[in-house]
């Protein structure tokens, strides 16, 4: 059977505008692809500047220092090698999206022995983990309180009079379902929103969006809905004042 000359041309173009559909489909998806790539590496930056703050690096460094200037050798031996642990494993968390509990929190009490040796009594500090939770097996994002725990001790504590006060919990809500809080008694955020917007600043927390990015993040790549919720504690407690955060994970 032979096929008419015009029914091949119109084959032909058919064909032919199929492959640039399917071409340029491809090359829209690539390119969407390395939009999400480009993101993501974003909020891992995002998120590794703010572990390691320049600032905080800088100023641990110079409180080790004074140690070493007052010829106390022990406690600057000390905090330099916490300071070194805490600098590996950041550096190492930053390339894994899960991280055992006890990890976690060695990571935090590290992070958290550095804050107090450079805001000598300004605040105390509290990890407390639930006996029911299996640390070894059970895990989470790694540092994701961190930058909320940062917040409390570099701006929450420095408007009020009383020392500050730091309570980290991992609370076993069920057996499928990790609860974190951050609780402060910093100024809270009604307040941080009035200073910022007396001092003509708009009230924006990286903190909030670093978060909320990575929880998105992991949802998409691990299919795990973390739920993150922020109270003002004054707005619940008119005798109280300070920041909870609360982190909803499955496990």
């Amino acid at each position: 059977m032979v096929i008419p000359t015009i029914q091949l041309s119109v084959i032909t173009i058919v064909l032919a505008a199929l492959l640039v559909i399917c071409i340029v489909s491809i090359a829209i998806l690539y390119i969407k692809y390395r939009a999400v790539q480009r993101r993501n590496l974003q909020i891992e930056q995002q998120l590794l500047l703010s572990q390691m703050n320049p600032h905080f690096v800088f100023n641990s460094l110079t409180a080790i220092q004074s140690y070493i200037f007052r010829n106390e050798a022990h406690q600057a031996s000390k905090y330099l090698a916490s300071f070194a642990k805490l600098i590996r494993l950041i550096l190492e968390n930053s390339r894994i999206e899960l991280n055992t509990l006890e990890r976690e929190v060695t990571t935090l009490k590290h992070y958290l022995e550095l804050q107090a040796l450079r805001f000598e009594g300004r605040f105390e500090h509290k990890i407390e983990v639930d006996e029911q939770i299996d640390i070894d097996n059970v895990q989470i994002p790694p540092m994701l309180a961190q930058p909320f725990i940062e917040n409390a001790i570099e701006h929450g504590f420095i408007h009020i009079s009383e020392k500050g006060m730091l309570n980290i919990r991992f609370i076993a809500e069920n057996k499928n379902c990790l609860v974190i809080e951050v609780e402060d008694n910093g100024i809270g955020i009604e307040k941080s929103r009035q200073l910022q917007l007396e001092k003509g600043k708009g009230h924006r927390s990286l903190a909030t969006e670093i978060t909320q990015e990575r929880i998105r993040k992991i949802k998409c790549s691990k299919g795990i809905n973390i739920e993150m919720s922020i109270i003002d504690i004054g707005t619940i407690d008119i005798t109280r004042h300070g920041t909870l955060v609360k982190f909803k994970i499955p496990v």
